[in-house]
C-alpha cells in the first residue's frame, strides 16, 4: 500500500514543484521597455493569431494560404454565408489543386456562451464541409472539422463590429503524407 502511495505522491510533487518554480514569460511591449503586467490571455491570442501563418511547407503552402479564403457568417447562422461566392470561389481553387489536403476550422464570436459558440461553430465547420464535398472536393482532403468556438477570436473587443470580424470557418494548410 504503501508503495502505490508513493508512485501516485512522488509524480505528484514533482510535477506541482516544476509548476511552481516555473519562470513566467516575459512579455514585451514592441519597444524595448517590458510590461508592468503580462498581457491578458485573450490579448495574447488576437495578437498571436493576427500574425501571418508563417510558411513551413514551401510553395504549395504559401498558394493555399494565399488563394483560398476565410467564409464570414452572419449572427447565429451556419449554413449561409455572408459571401456564398467564397465557398465557390475556394472549391475552385481546390478542385484545380487536387493535391491539397487541408483542415476547416469554425469560429463564432465571444458575445454567447462558450457551449452554444462551440456547437455554432462545428456546425458552420461542417457546413462548409458538407459544401465543398457537394461540389466535388473529395471527403478523403479534408483532415480535420474542428470547431474552436469563441476560443481563438481574430478581435477581442467587446462590440458588435469586433464579434462579426470573429464570424468565420478558417481554412488551414497540411502537408501531404504521400511521397512526391
Amino acid at each position: 500500500m504503501k508503495c502505490r502511495l508513493s508512485l501516485v505522491a512522488v509524480p505528484i510533487l514533482l510535477f506541482s514543484t516544476a509548476t511552481l518554480l516555473a519562470e513566467p514569460p516575459a512579455y514585451r511591449s514592441t519597444g524595448d521597455a517590458p510590461f508592468t503586467e503580462a498581457p491578458s490571455d485573450v490579448s495574447y491570442w488576437v495578437t498571436y493569431w493576427q500574425k501571418p501563418a508563417p510558411v513551413i511547407f514551401g510553395s504549395e503552402q504559401d498558394a493555399f494560404q494565399q488563394s483560398v479564403h476565410d467564409v464570414s457568417f452572419p449572427l447565429n447562422v451556419y449554413d449561409q454565408p455572408l459571401d456564398p461566392s467564397a465557398v465557390d470561389a475556394d472549391a475552385q481553387w481546390l478542385k484545380d489543386h487536387a493535391s491539397q489536403r487541408f483542415y476547416i476550422e469554425g469560429y463564432a464570436s465571444s458575445d454567447g456562451n462558450l457551449g452554444y459558440n462551440l456547437s455554432l461553430s462545428r456546425r458552420r465547420a461542417e457546413w462548409v464541409k458538407q459544401a465543398l464535398i457537394s461540389k466535388g472536393i473529395a471527403e478523403s482532403r479534408i483532415v480535420m472539422a474542428t470547431p474552436w468556438g469563441q476560443l481563438y477570436p481574430t478581435c477581442a473587443e467587446l462590440d458588435e463590429s469586433c464579434w462579426s470580424k470573429n464570424r468565420l470557418v478558417h481554412f488551414v494548410y497540411s502537408p501531404s503524407t504521400s511521397p512526391q
